[in-house]
């Protein structure tokens, strides 16, 4: 699916896909009564009780900016935080439930993550809330239109859904809005280039950064690692590429062969086994 919304972004904004989606979602949504119907549908899914909201961006709380607040009145009683390919920021998600539990309950923080990345995200989330000793309840449920959800002890519900589910959610209650549908379909576009397109190619600045050849000896490191003690503990066969294999990169890095295993991870397209294998193996570290 591509059209010439997705094509441009994907030409010129491939950094900016998380805000470019934010303010297209939002505009679908200040646009027509039916698309903000759907997305309370999928939220009240997840609590029942939350009243009807306005959805608006670029609004700011101290140094937290969640992309989308839902607000009953001046009350702020939802964040949806959009995410593609970008990993978790510092204030999430601790801080933004923190702001959400200053204000009256039910509460709501979405996160919204292409399908692929829905168990690693949400491991994420959960190791975060851990760290931070923040006690949970119903962890884990799957209710409305979302992965998972769990309440917290301050008060508001953390739940990751995917776009796949949101935007479906949405278009499920449009009616006879044909401009708006289009708009949808402009932004579910969007969404299917960034998920295949994810992996952008190295940048002229990052082929001279010496960060980059140190990031692919950190990698080396962890795949060296990772590879000891699976053979020291028998979990996989010792089979791989010969030892002058380069990684990715014109440098060469002396590597014992690699386990077929870890190959099978690195080189496989499909995002969600990759992520899953590499937190595998990191655990067992």
């Amino acid at each position: 699916m591509n059209t010439v919304f997705s094509h441009i972004v994907t030409k010129r904004l491939s950094k900016e896909y998380e805000n470019v989606a934010t303010e297209a979602l939002a505009f679908v949504l200040d646009s027509s009564e039916s698309a903000r119907n759907g997305l309370m549908k999928l939220l009240r899914g997840i609590e029942p009780d939350l009243p009807t909201l306005r959805f608006r961006t670029q609004e700011t709380d101290g140094n937290a900016r969640p992309d989308m607040w839902g607000f009953d009145g001046t009350i702020p009683r939802a964040f949806v935080e959009n995410k593609f390919w970008a990993g978790l920021t510092e204030n999430q998600p601790v801080q933004y439930l923190r702001i959400l539990a200053q204000h009256p309950q039910p509460s709501v923080l979405l996160m919204v993550v292409p399908t692929a990345r829905r168990e690693t995200v949400w491991r994420e989330l959960r190791r975060r809330l851990v760290t931070e000793g923040i006690s949970v309840t119903n962890a884990d449920a799957s209710v409305g239109g979302a992965f998972y959800s769990l309440a917290t002890e301050p008060g508001p519900i953390l739940a990751l859904t995917s776009w796949e589910r949101l935007l479906s959610a949405i278009d499920a209650e449009l009616s006879e809005e044909p401009r708006v549908r289009n708009d949808l379909l402009q932004l579910h576009a969007l969404c299917h280039a960034a998920d295949s397109q994810a992996f952008v190619p190295i940048s002229p600045e990052q082929l001279t950064d010496q960060q980059t050849p140190a990031f692919f000896l950190g990698l080396n490191s962890i795949v060296q690692g990772c590879s000891g003690t699976g053979r020291n503990g028998r979990h996989f066969e010792h089979e791989g590429p010969p030892a002058d294999s380069h990684l990715g990169t014109r440098w060469p890095i002396p590597v014992d062969p690699w386990p077929k295993e870890i190959w099978r991870m690195v080189w496989d397209r499909t995002h969600a086994l990759a992520e899953s294998r590499i937190n595998a193996l990191m655990v067992a570290l």
